[in-house]
Order: C-alpha cells, then structure tokens, then sequence
C-alpha cells in the first residue's frame, strides 16, 4: 500500500470529526445561582476633614500669623537704629563737628526709642555710663572719653574717629529693648555735686533770715 494513501485514512477521520476532541461544558451548579457579585464599599472622600485636620489648620494659620506680627513689630522696633546706621556712615570722620555729630546722632536715637526728658538731661559720665550698657563688654570704657573730646578744640585723630564710629556702630547694632536710666545713674558725680552746691546756696541764703527773724521779734 502507498504511504502516502496510509496518512491520508489516517487523518481524514480526525478532520472530519472535529468535535469530537472538544470537552463538553459542565453545566452550572444550581447552589452558585443564588450567589451575587462582592459589593466593595465606596473609596473614603477626601471631604469634609476630620476635625484633627481643621485643628491643625487653625494652629497653623495661628503660628503663620503671629510670624508675621513678630516680624512686622521687630522692623518697626529697629527702623531707627537702621535709619542712624546709614547716617551715621554718611558723616565725615575727619570733620572737626565729627563728635559732636555722633553724640547727637545717638541721642536722637534714643530719644526715637524712650522720652525726651529720659535721655536729654544725659550727659558726661551718666551718658557715657548708659551708652556702655548697651555695648559688649570689650568695647565699654571707651566711648565716654572720646565723646568728651567734643568740647575740646582739637579735632579727633584718624584712629580716634575711626574708634568712635566702631562703638557707634556696635552701640546701634545691640538688639537689646532700651529702657531709661535709672535715677542713681543720673546723679553721678557731676549731678551729686551740682545738686550739692545748689542745697549749699540754697541753705547759705536762707539762714541770714532765719538769723534775722528772732532779732525782728526782740
């Protein structure tokens, strides 16, 4: 027989019944016919917020807000102080009022901060005294002897002024609160021994009257 003859009978039944290698169907179960799909809850909204979040927000906006009143209260506070810096650059050191320029810059500085009647009366040691307060540590002693060299007719040296412009600079750049000097700072030395003097002539005028009165009575 021809080989070829062979395959051809071979394969032709298993084309011609082409269902017969197809699996039948299982029919449905009738228990499983009852059963519904799994309902999955809806997805949690981003709205309305929890009250922690509306907590969180309001001491947020709390915090932001206090900032900027901190912020907008430490400009105004220190407008002046920067007002005298860009002066106090504009003065020139070599200029015979030079001293007298700084000492009237930095006591209308302090008066922008305190009352006239606190600061103007300040002068000499007590001025000298309550400016150092206000400076660090190394640089006090100093600003006093150079301030007074205002009434003197010579003119500072080169150093001297470049010396005066470095502690009022620092004097200016302190971000201490100023506050107004105390009365025992007020009457040292010079202020003691005016009023001192003053009680004398005071008391000297009055005793020629006192003395006087009894003889009158006689």
């Amino acid at each position: 027989m021809d080989p070829a003859t062979v395959n051809s009978e071979i394969v032709t039944p298993v084309i011609a019944n082409p269902q017969a290698a197809v699996p039948m169907a299982t029919a449905p179960n009738p228990a499983l016919a009852d059963l519904q799909d799994i309902i999955h809850p809806d997805p949690i909204g981003a709205w309305p917020w929890a009250i922690g979040y509306w907590l969180v927000l309001a001491l947020v906006i709390a915090l932001i807000t206090l900032l900027v009143i901190w912020l907008r209260k430490r400009a105004r506070d220190f407008a002046p102080k920067k007002a005298a810096k860009q002066l106090l650059n504009q003065l020139d050191k070599q200029a015979p009022s030079y001293v007298s320029d700084v000492n009237s810059l930095l006591k209308r500085t302090a008066m922008s901060y305190l009352s006239r009647d606190a600061i103007a009366s300040l002068d000499g040691e007590a001025w000298a005294t309550w400016l150092d307060s206000y400076l660090p540590a190394p640089k006090r002693q100093r600003i006093g002897a150079l301030l007074a060299k205002r009434h003197q007719p010579t003119p500072l040296t080169l150093a001297e002024a470049n010396e005066l412009h470095e502690l009022a600079q620092a004097w200016l750049a302190s971000k201490a609160t100023l506050s107004a000097p105390e009365q025992t700072l007020v009457k040292t030395k010079g202020y003691v021994q005016a009023s001192g003097d003053a009680q004398a002539k005071s008391q000297a005028s009055i005793q020629p009257a006192d003395t006087k009165q009894p003889e009158a009575q006689c």
